[in-house]
Protein backbone atom coordinates (compact mmCIF):
# COMPACT_ATOMS: atom_id res chain seq x y z
CA UNK A 1 0.00 0.00 0.00
CA UNK A 2 1.08 3.86 -0.64
CA UNK A 3 2.92 5.01 2.04
CA UNK A 4 3.25 8.31 3.96
CA UNK A 5 5.57 10.86 3.91
CA UNK A 6 5.37 11.84 7.64
CA UNK A 7 6.26 9.71 10.35
CA UNK A 8 8.75 9.42 13.22
CA UNK A 9 10.80 6.32 14.50
CA UNK A 10 13.12 5.55 17.15
CA UNK A 11 15.78 2.99 17.71
CA UNK A 12 18.29 1.69 20.77
CA UNK A 13 21.00 -0.54 20.35
CA UNK A 14 23.69 -1.68 23.20
CA UNK A 15 26.76 -3.98 23.12
CA UNK A 16 26.72 -3.53 26.54
CA UNK A 17 29.09 -1.09 26.99
CA UNK A 18 28.12 1.56 24.92
CA UNK A 19 24.36 2.46 23.58
CA UNK A 20 23.59 4.06 20.61
CA UNK A 21 19.58 5.63 20.33
CA UNK A 22 18.65 6.71 16.61
CA UNK A 23 15.51 8.71 15.94
CA UNK A 24 13.90 9.44 13.26
CA UNK A 25 11.46 12.24 11.98
CA UNK A 26 10.26 12.00 8.66
CA UNK A 27 7.97 14.89 7.22
CA UNK A 28 6.71 16.08 3.53
CA UNK A 29 9.21 17.08 0.52
CA UNK A 30 9.00 16.65 -3.57
CA UNK A 31 12.55 15.30 -3.01
CA UNK A 32 14.51 13.52 -0.11
CA UNK A 33 16.22 15.60 1.83
CA UNK A 34 18.36 14.43 4.99
CA UNK A 35 19.95 16.22 7.67
CA UNK A 36 21.55 14.64 10.86
CA UNK A 37 21.76 16.26 14.39
CA UNK A 38 24.74 14.28 16.48
CA UNK A 39 27.94 14.71 18.58
CA UNK A 40 30.51 16.47 16.40
CA UNK A 41 32.80 14.34 14.70
CA UNK A 42 30.41 11.97 14.13
CA UNK A 43 30.06 13.68 10.86
CA UNK A 44 32.18 11.13 9.21
CA UNK A 45 28.95 8.79 9.35
CA UNK A 46 26.92 11.14 7.68
CA UNK A 47 27.15 9.95 4.25
CA UNK A 48 26.70 6.00 5.36
CA UNK A 49 23.09 7.12 7.50
CA UNK A 50 22.25 8.69 4.21
CA UNK A 51 22.87 5.88 2.38
CA UNK A 52 21.45 3.57 4.76
CA UNK A 53 17.90 6.07 4.74
CA UNK A 54 17.86 6.53 0.89
CA UNK A 55 17.35 2.70 0.52
CA UNK A 56 14.08 2.43 3.00
CA UNK A 57 12.56 6.36 2.18
CA UNK A 58 12.49 7.91 -1.31
CA UNK A 59 10.85 11.24 -0.46
CA UNK A 60 10.43 13.75 2.42
CA UNK A 61 12.73 14.99 4.80
CA UNK A 62 14.48 13.31 7.14
CA UNK A 63 15.74 14.36 10.28
CA UNK A 64 17.91 12.09 12.10
CA UNK A 65 19.13 12.79 15.77
CA UNK A 66 21.92 10.19 16.70
CA UNK A 67 23.36 9.76 20.35
CA UNK A 68 26.14 7.79 21.49
CA UNK A 69 26.92 6.73 24.75
CA UNK A 70 29.68 4.73 26.73
CA UNK A 71 33.49 3.87 25.25
CA UNK A 72 32.34 4.30 21.50
CA UNK A 73 31.43 7.56 22.63
CA UNK A 74 33.25 10.75 22.22
CA UNK A 75 36.34 11.51 25.15
CA UNK A 76 34.91 12.81 28.38
CA UNK A 77 34.78 16.77 28.47
CA UNK A 78 38.13 18.12 29.08
CA UNK A 79 39.85 21.42 30.00
CA UNK A 80 40.84 24.17 27.30
CA UNK A 81 44.25 25.27 29.23
CA UNK A 82 45.06 27.77 27.20
CA UNK A 83 41.28 29.38 27.06
CA UNK A 84 41.49 29.10 31.08
CA UNK A 85 44.85 30.79 31.41
CA UNK A 86 43.59 33.63 29.27
CA UNK A 87 40.71 33.90 31.43
CA UNK A 88 42.70 34.15 34.32
CA UNK A 89 45.25 36.76 33.23
CA UNK A 90 42.19 39.16 32.09
CA UNK A 91 40.76 38.43 35.52
CA UNK A 92 43.88 39.03 37.63
CA UNK A 93 44.87 42.42 35.41
CA UNK A 94 41.36 43.46 36.24
CA UNK A 95 41.58 42.98 39.88
CA UNK A 96 45.39 44.84 39.86
CA UNK A 97 43.73 47.52 38.29
CA UNK A 98 41.20 48.11 40.33
CA UNK A 99 42.54 47.29 43.85
CA UNK A 100 39.95 43.95 44.10
CA UNK A 101 41.20 40.96 45.39
CA UNK A 102 42.22 38.10 42.85
CA UNK A 103 39.11 35.43 43.76
CA UNK A 104 41.36 32.19 44.72
CA UNK A 105 38.57 30.08 43.44
CA UNK A 106 37.95 29.33 39.39
CA UNK A 107 34.53 27.63 40.03
CA UNK A 108 32.83 30.60 37.93
CA UNK A 109 35.14 30.48 35.23
CA UNK A 110 34.15 26.84 34.36
CA UNK A 111 30.75 28.25 32.87
CA UNK A 112 32.75 30.38 30.39
CA UNK A 113 32.53 30.17 26.90
CA UNK A 114 35.52 27.61 25.21
CA UNK A 115 36.88 26.23 29.31
CA UNK A 116 35.20 22.64 28.74
CA UNK A 117 35.03 20.82 25.11
CA UNK A 118 33.99 17.74 23.75
CA UNK A 119 36.93 15.19 22.90
CA UNK A 120 36.87 14.71 19.19
CA UNK A 121 36.53 11.04 18.19
CA UNK A 122 39.05 9.83 15.49
CA UNK A 123 37.27 8.53 12.25
CA UNK A 124 38.79 4.75 13.07
CA UNK A 125 36.49 5.59 16.37
CA UNK A 126 33.49 6.16 14.12
CA UNK A 127 33.94 3.73 11.81
CA UNK A 128 34.12 1.29 15.10
CA UNK A 129 31.07 2.41 15.98
CA UNK A 130 29.39 1.60 12.85
CA UNK A 131 28.20 -1.96 13.44
CA UNK A 132 26.27 -0.40 16.68
CA UNK A 133 25.04 2.78 15.29
CA UNK A 134 23.72 0.84 12.14
CA UNK A 135 22.19 -1.78 14.51
CA UNK A 136 19.62 1.32 16.07
CA UNK A 137 19.06 2.54 12.89
CA UNK A 138 17.64 -0.30 11.50
CA UNK A 139 14.89 -0.65 14.15
CA UNK A 140 14.18 3.86 14.13
CA UNK A 141 13.77 3.00 10.46
CA UNK A 142 11.11 -0.19 10.74
CA UNK A 143 9.37 1.63 13.20
CA UNK A 144 9.44 4.47 11.24
CA UNK A 145 8.38 2.39 8.11
CA UNK A 146 5.38 0.88 10.64
CA UNK A 147 3.95 4.33 11.11
CA UNK A 148 4.47 5.36 7.68
CA UNK A 149 2.73 2.51 6.29
CA UNK A 150 -0.07 2.67 9.08
CA UNK A 151 -0.85 6.44 8.07
CA UNK A 152 -0.31 5.68 4.13
CA UNK A 153 -3.57 2.55 4.66
CA UNK A 154 -5.77 4.99 6.34
CA UNK A 155 -4.87 7.43 3.55
CA UNK A 156 -5.51 4.86 0.77
CA UNK A 157 -8.81 4.60 2.25
CA UNK A 158 -9.82 7.78 2.46
CA UNK A 159 -8.81 7.82 -1.17
CA UNK A 160 -10.71 5.07 -2.38
CA UNK A 161 -13.95 6.55 -0.76
CA UNK A 162 -13.22 9.65 -2.99
CA UNK A 163 -12.40 8.39 -5.96
CA UNK A 164 -16.09 6.02 -5.60
CA UNK A 165 -17.65 9.33 -5.20
CA UNK A 166 -15.82 10.65 -8.39
CA UNK A 167 -17.09 7.60 -10.37
CA UNK A 168 -20.60 8.35 -8.87
CA UNK A 169 -20.53 11.67 -10.05
CA UNK A 170 -19.18 11.11 -13.62
CA UNK A 171 -21.85 8.66 -13.83
CA UNK A 172 -24.57 11.11 -12.70
CA UNK A 173 -22.82 13.34 -15.64
CA UNK A 174 -23.10 11.08 -18.44
CA UNK A 175 -26.83 9.90 -17.52
CA UNK A 176 -27.67 13.67 -17.56
CA UNK A 177 -26.63 14.55 -21.44
CA UNK A 178 -29.12 13.15 -23.30
CA UNK A 179 -31.94 15.20 -21.04
CA UNK A 180 -29.64 17.87 -21.14
CA UNK A 181 -29.63 18.03 -24.86
CA UNK A 182 -33.41 17.24 -25.39
CA UNK A 183 -34.50 20.11 -23.22
CA UNK A 184 -31.85 22.48 -25.13
CA UNK A 185 -33.86 21.22 -28.46
CA UNK A 186 -37.39 21.96 -26.58
CA UNK A 187 -36.06 26.07 -25.40
CA UNK A 188 -34.63 26.34 -29.28
CA UNK A 189 -37.82 25.47 -30.90
CA UNK A 190 -39.62 27.16 -28.47
CA UNK A 191 -37.75 30.19 -29.08
CA UNK A 192 -37.34 30.24 -32.61
CA UNK A 193 -40.89 29.38 -33.02
CA UNK A 194 -41.94 32.89 -31.35
CA UNK A 195 -39.44 34.89 -33.50
CA UNK A 196 -40.92 33.01 -36.41
CA UNK A 197 -44.13 33.07 -35.76
CA UNK A 198 -43.98 37.07 -35.36
CA UNK A 199 -42.71 37.09 -38.90
CA UNK A 200 -45.07 34.43 -40.48
CA UNK A 201 -42.10 31.88 -41.50
CA UNK A 202 -42.67 28.13 -40.49
CA UNK A 203 -39.50 26.40 -38.83
CA UNK A 204 -38.21 23.81 -41.02
CA UNK A 205 -37.56 20.16 -39.10
CA UNK A 206 -34.27 19.35 -40.97
CA UNK A 207 -33.43 23.05 -39.77
CA UNK A 208 -33.97 22.29 -36.20
CA UNK A 209 -32.07 19.07 -36.68
CA UNK A 210 -29.06 20.07 -37.90
CA UNK A 211 -28.95 22.99 -34.35
CA UNK A 212 -29.27 20.28 -32.43
CA UNK A 213 -26.91 17.97 -34.34
CA UNK A 214 -24.57 21.43 -34.23
CA UNK A 215 -24.97 21.72 -30.50
CA UNK A 216 -24.34 17.92 -29.56
CA UNK A 217 -21.17 18.06 -31.64
CA UNK A 218 -20.24 21.16 -29.71
CA UNK A 219 -20.79 19.63 -25.73
CA UNK A 220 -20.08 16.52 -26.87
CA UNK A 221 -18.28 15.37 -23.28
CA UNK A 222 -18.16 11.45 -23.97
CA UNK A 223 -14.56 11.71 -24.70
CA UNK A 224 -13.92 13.61 -21.63
CA UNK A 225 -15.89 11.28 -18.97
CA UNK A 226 -14.09 8.11 -20.61
CA UNK A 227 -10.27 9.57 -19.47
CA UNK A 228 -11.52 10.46 -16.40
CA UNK A 229 -13.07 7.37 -15.29
CA UNK A 230 -9.20 5.77 -16.68
CA UNK A 231 -7.83 8.45 -14.79
CA UNK A 232 -9.56 6.95 -11.32
CA UNK A 233 -8.93 3.40 -12.53
CA UNK A 234 -5.56 3.64 -12.97
CA UNK A 235 -5.24 6.06 -9.44
CA UNK A 236 -7.08 3.01 -7.69
CA UNK A 237 -4.42 0.45 -9.19
CA UNK A 238 -1.47 2.95 -7.45
CA UNK A 239 -2.79 2.99 -4.69
CA UNK A 240 -1.51 -0.50 -4.08
CA UNK A 241 2.21 0.37 -4.64
CA UNK A 242 4.70 1.26 -2.18
CA UNK A 243 5.97 5.31 -3.72
CA UNK A 244 3.43 6.23 -6.08
CA UNK A 245 3.21 10.22 -5.16
CA UNK A 246 4.54 11.56 -8.19
CA UNK A 247 2.27 9.50 -10.19
CA UNK A 248 -0.84 9.98 -8.08
CA UNK A 249 -0.01 13.85 -8.23
CA UNK A 250 0.15 13.95 -11.96
CA UNK A 251 -3.32 11.92 -12.02
CA UNK A 252 -4.82 14.83 -9.98
CA UNK A 253 -3.79 17.12 -12.48
CA UNK A 254 -5.16 15.17 -15.34
CA UNK A 255 -8.79 14.62 -13.20
CA UNK A 256 -8.83 18.49 -12.69
CA UNK A 257 -7.98 19.05 -16.48
CA UNK A 258 -10.80 17.07 -17.60
CA UNK A 259 -13.34 18.32 -15.15
CA UNK A 260 -12.58 21.59 -16.35
CA UNK A 261 -12.77 20.68 -19.96
CA UNK A 262 -16.90 19.48 -19.11
CA UNK A 263 -17.49 22.57 -17.34
CA UNK A 264 -16.89 24.39 -20.28
CA UNK A 265 -18.22 22.04 -23.04
CA UNK A 266 -21.82 22.14 -20.91
CA UNK A 267 -23.94 24.70 -20.54
CA UNK A 268 -26.64 22.76 -18.35
CA UNK A 269 -27.36 23.98 -14.78
CA UNK A 270 -27.76 20.16 -13.53
CA UNK A 271 -24.19 19.50 -14.98
CA UNK A 272 -22.61 22.24 -13.69
CA UNK A 273 -23.81 21.88 -10.32
CA UNK A 274 -22.24 18.08 -10.59
CA UNK A 275 -18.90 19.62 -11.88
CA UNK A 276 -18.38 21.77 -8.45
CA UNK A 277 -19.04 18.47 -6.90
CA UNK A 278 -16.70 16.51 -9.23
CA UNK A 279 -13.41 19.24 -8.72
CA UNK A 280 -14.47 19.54 -4.88
CA UNK A 281 -13.48 15.49 -4.31
CA UNK A 282 -10.72 16.08 -6.55
CA UNK A 283 -8.96 18.85 -4.66
CA UNK A 284 -9.72 16.51 -1.80
CA UNK A 285 -7.77 13.88 -3.59
CA UNK A 286 -4.55 16.35 -4.10
CA UNK A 287 -4.48 17.32 -0.66
CA UNK A 288 -4.32 13.52 0.27
CA UNK A 289 -1.67 12.59 -2.34
CA UNK A 290 0.79 15.80 -1.28
CA UNK A 291 1.59 13.65 1.41
CA UNK A 292 2.25 10.03 -0.36
CA UNK A 293 5.67 8.78 -0.69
Amino acid sequence: MALSMTGCGEGTASDGSSTCRVELRCVNNRFLKFSLRAREGFSALESRLEAAVRERVKRGTVQMTLDLTGPAAPAARQFDESQLEAYLGQLEHFCTRHDLPVPRSIDALLALPGILADGLPTGDAAAAAWPLVSRALDLALDRLDAMRRSEGDAMARDMRVTLGEIRSIAARIRDRVPAALEEHRTRLLERVGRVLEQRGVALAEADLAREIALLADRSDIAEELVRLESHVAQFDRLLDEDTPGRQLDFLTQELAREANTVASKSADVAIAHAIVELKTQVERLKELVQNVE
